[in-house]
């Protein structure tokens, strides 16, 4: 009887020692709302294109993704809004589909402070003879490019 006392006593000063340890590091930063848009004026996207953009993993990818006509731009602003519960940098990262590859294009790391409902965005030219096809955007800290937060896709036209 006296062990298994011991051995539940035990316990709980492990689990009141893990209440008071800070959160995984997996938790630092969540992707709250991403837009594709033609522009951004005072933080807030304008011009947002159509059906409107999701992160994969919120929609399995089962939901219709965003055109861009380049007849009618000729570029594109990747909106996000993150919970941050850290300092740190998020990357976008644009991939473009080139006979079934998927290309990376570019990438932006954008500083982040702590906050419910951080804004930032990044931007990519368009080029009609380049362009047209399928495009998704990665969501992932700088310093963990393989721990993806979002996935977006849309199509150029």
């Amino acid at each position: 009887m006296g062990d298994r006392v011991k051995h539940i006593f035990s316990g709980i000063g492990l689990i009141i020692g893990l209440a008071g340890t800070p959160l995984l590091a997996q938790a630092d930063f969540l992707v709250k709302t991403v837009v594709l848009s033609k522009d951004v004026k005072k933080r807030t996207p304008q011009g947002i294109f159509l059906p409107p953009a999701y992160c994969e993993k919120d929609k399995n990818g089962q939901a219709a993704i965003p055109e861009v006509q380049t007849s009618k731009t000729s570029h594109v602003i990747f909106w996000t809004k993150i919970e941050a519960t850290s300092t740190g940098k998020i990357r976008h990262s644009w991939h473009h589909k080139t006979d079934g590859t998927w290309t990376k294009i570019s990438e932006v790391d954008i500083p982040i402070q702590p906050s419910p409902g951080y804004r930032m965005w990044s931007r990519k030219s368009l080029h009609p003879d380049l362009h047209i096809g399928e495009w998704m955007i990665v969501v992932a800290p700088s310093k963990e490019p393989d721990r993806i937060l979002c996935i977006a896709r849309f199509t150029v036209k």
